[in-house]
């Protein structure tokens, strides 16, 4: 699942029709959903940010997700209309950094994100907006810092001031960059489901668990069986006819510690 924040309408509106959302009645923030997406529209402001993800963090309870702050954000050298997926996330009012971590070349180029508590005009070589640090404070405290990423388009510079933006100017900005939202989406959306199933039970535990009482440590060990025998035999159920004739928990893992020493297996390249 990919759950996005964003804080204006204006840059939810070209997602709505990418991601195939519709909107949800009954919170207290514009939510719209789809198969395999959320969208919270946080408002203005860190604090916002952070908000509106622990509520959207609430609503989906437990499911494996990836987070992205979509939005526009000031730079100082970098064009209007520049994606950028921030590499680090500065609170400028109290220093904290976040560190967002990438498991695959970036489709856009990456910047310094500070995050500001006022609209400011940008300087440097690094990008400004108000929303960031608040959306990675909540994120990270659920997901791994793989799964949390600020993806900004540049929407003012020194040479094109941010009073001169609007809502139609920002809708445009977003639209032109819906291929690397996209990209980006899809690339999180996938990771998240990768790191859900090296996390899941693996086949038979649920049957096992359910047959004899385990205890702890045991249940540990047999996890950790059950997680060798899915990696050396995935074509071949581990709970069997002659494992499920056995009397004792203790017998289970003898069992399967005996089978896989046992088992064949061939490495390829």
């Amino acid at each position: 699942m990919l759950c996005l924040v964003v804080a204006l309408a204006a840059e939810a509106r070209p997602l709505l029709a990418l991601h195939r959302l519709q909107g949800v009645s009954g919170h207290p923030y514009r939510i719209c959903t789809g198969e395999q997406t959320h969208l919270i529209v946080s408002g203005i402001g860190k604090v916002a940010a952070a908000a509106a993800t622990a509520y959207l963090r609430a609503l989906i309870g437990d499911t494996p997700a990836a987070w992205l702050n979509i939005g526009i954000a000031g730079h100082g050298n970098q064009a209007v209309g520049t994606a950028l997926l921030a590499h680090k996330v500065v609170d400028a009012a109290s220093g904290k950094p976040f560190y967002p971590t990438f498991t695959a070349p970036p489709p856009c180029r990456t910047t310094l994100l500070h995050t500001v508590d006022r609209a400011q005009p940008p300087a440097d070589d690094a990008a400004y907006d108000m929303e960031a640090s608040g959306f990675c404070e909540a994120a990270q405290r659920f997901a791994t810092s793989e799964r949390v990423h600020c993806l900004k388009i540049v929407s003012d510079n020194p040479q094109s001031p941010y009073q001169t933006l609007n809502a139609a100017k920002v809708e445009a900005l977003m639209e032109a960059q819906l291929d690397t939202i996209t990209q980006v989406g899809e690339h999180l959306r996938a990771l998240s489901q990768q790191l859900h199933a090296l996390h899941a039970d693996p086949p038979g535990l649920a049957e096992l668990t359910a047959r004899w009482q385990f205890t702890a440590t045991q249940q540990h060990q047999l996890r950790g069986l059950l997680v060798r025998w899915q990696a050396l035999a995935p074509e071949t159920p581990a709970v069997n006819d002659d494992l499920l004739a056995l009397q004792s928990r203790d017998e289970v893992l003898r069992y399967l510690q005996q089978r896989l020493t046992n088992m064949d297996f061939t490495l390829t390249c």
